[in-house]
């Protein structure tokens, strides 16, 4: 799955649960205020439901933008084909 795949997977999951209008290279928890810690656990759950993986504490930490957590996202789903 490419990383343009997988922002299409992603972005109805983001916009909904962040309530934005888009989810793009562009957003990131620092300028996007309804990016706060309630709803990054609650976007991370809903991407490991998705996706069925489970995302570590420590990882969580570090995926605070949408560029970061697709990368993210495309390394681990590369290494379960």
């Amino acid at each position: 799955m490419t990383q343009q795949q997988l922002y299409a997977e992603v972005s109805p999951i983001a916009i909904q649960i962040l309530q934005i209008p888009t989810f793009d290279s562009s957003v990131n928890m620092s300028s996007t205020p309804e990016w706060d810690s309630l709803n990054h656990v609650q976007l991370l759950s809903a991407i490991e439901e998705k996706f069925g993986i489970e995302i570590s504490p420590d990882e969580a930490f570090k995926l605070t933008s949408a560029d970061r957590l697709l990368q993210y996202l495309h390394g681990i789903l590369k290494g379960k084909q």
